[in-house]
């Protein structure tokens, strides 16, 4: 559903959204420390920071550190001060989001910046590989 609104932002307004699951961006960040002057992680996060539309996928997934966590709320709280669309998908509720982010700024900013929508609990990609594996047993048992 996300990349399908992102899809739609991009024909109706001709923005270019950027896309990142919250461990690349994390890990993206992290590489920076060793590639010298040369790229600054503080301008990488700028980067997430000022995009236009941000698709932010799997918040949550990561390892949870006070790094991770202050880094999550420096780009989320730029985007929710300058209200930049930021579309985040996550299989933890808001509301649970205090265990995994325990100082309370993301759930917080998340809060203020954004409405939930709940979707059904079935995996995709199951039904996808379950449709998948049928091809190819029928392909043996024919």
């Amino acid at each position: 559903m996300a990349l399908g609104i992102a899809n739609a932002l991009i024909q109706k307004y001709h923005v270019q959204p950027i896309y990142i699951s919250t461990v690349n961006l994390l890990n993206e960040v992290k590489k920076t420390y060793n590639q010298g002057p040369k790229t600054s992680s503080q301008s990488l996060v700028e980067f997430f920071k000022e995009a236009r539309v941000l698709v932010f996928d799997d918040l949550g997934l990561e390892k949870t550190t006070d790094w991770s966590e202050e880094k999550i709320t420096e780009i989320l709280e730029e985007r929710m001060n300058n209200k930049r669309p930021t579309i985040i998908t996550s299989n933890i509720p808001v509301q649970e989001l205090t265990n995994k982010y325990p100082a309370g700024r993301v759930e917080s900013r998340l809060e203020k910046m954004t409405f939930p929508v709940t979707m059904a609990e079935e995996s995709v990609r199951r039904l996808i590989a379950q449709k998948e594996n049928d091809k190819i047993a029928e392909m043996f048992f024919e």
